[in-house]
Formats: C-alpha cells, sequence, structure tokens
C-alpha cells in the first residue's frame, strides 16, 4: 500500500512540476509540441511493437511452445503505452525507454531477477500438484477418456 501515494500524489506533481519547468524554459507551444510529439511517436512505437510481439507469441504457441518471455514482453509494452497516454514528460520518458527492444529486455531482465524467486515456487507448486493428480489417477484406476455413465439418486431421511 506505500506505492499509493506515489502513484496518485508524487508522480502527477512531479509531472506538474516538469511541465511548469520546461514551459517556462521553452514557452508554451514549444511544450505542447513536445507532449504531443512523444505521444505520436510513443503510439507508433507501441503499435509496431504490440503487433510484433503477438506474433511472435503466436509462433511460440503453433510451435507448441510456451511463449512466456513474449507474454512478459507484452505486459511491459502494455505498462509502456498506459504511459505514453499518460501526459507528463517524466511518464513519456519511462514509457519510451519501455519501449525500445533494448532497453525493454534489460527492464525484462531485471524484473525476472527480481520476481524470480517468486515464479520459481509457484513452478514448483503446479508441477507438485501435477504429479499428484497424475498418481492418484494411475492408483484410483480412473483412465484417460473413459466415460462411466451412472444414476444418482440422495434419500434424505
Amino acid at each position: 500500500m506505500s506505492w499509493l501515494p506515489v502513484l496518485f500524489v508524487v508522480i502527477p506533481f512531479t509531472e506538474l512540476v516538469i511541465l511548469l519547468e520546461v514551459g517556462e524554459l521553452w514557452g508554451a507551444l514549444p511544450t505542447l509540441g513536445l507532449i504531443i510529439t512523444t505521444a505520436f511517436i510513443g503510439y507508433n512505437l507501441f503499435k509496431r511493437q504490440g503487433i510484433k510481439t503477438w506474433q511472435l507469441v503466436q509462433t511460440k504457441l503453433s510451435q507448441g511452445e510456451l511463449p512466456s518471455r513474449e507474454m512478459a514482453e507484452g505486459i511491459i509494452i502494455l505498462m509502456a503505452g498506459t504511459l505514453m497516454i499518460t501526459p507528463g514528460l517524466l511518464t513519456d520518458f519511462v514509457g519510451l525507454f519501455c519501449l525500445i527492444p533494448i532497453t525493454r529486455k534489460l527492464v525484462l531482465t531485471l524484473l525476472m531477477k527480481r520476481f524470480k524467486s517468486k515464479v520459481h515456487i509457484q513452478t514448483q507448486y503446479s508441477y507438485h500438484s501435477q504429479q499428484t493428480q497424475k498418481e492418484a489417477e494411475k492408483h484410483s484406476g480412473v483412465e484417460k477418456g473413459r466415460t462411466i455413465d451412472g444414476d444418482y439418486s440422495r434419500d434424505d431421511q
């Protein structure tokens, strides 16, 4: 919960201060032009990178592979696109940083190192539960694809 004040108070305040400073230095029209230019460039990058990543996901899926890295890149691209539509120069800079493929891979590597232990634990848990389910099916005599037909009635006394 400590990130909420940063998200809703500190970032907009910082954006406003930066816009006022740049506006004072350059003037109102050049500052507005800068905001529109970064939004246009960001939108085009977002669109191209998003389509490219979606195609990579489809390719991996058609090959029977899990597109985990591509999905993570897609999430970063989506967050970058969200930052690009947020008015302000700081969010535009961070969004553009995440939309450039080389820097996005750097961000992805840092995030994967940060969350590696959590993902690893979840993977072990799901593997364990799959093994347990397979063993239970083997010992119970239930075969995959076999249908058992029957009737059920409940007698309440």
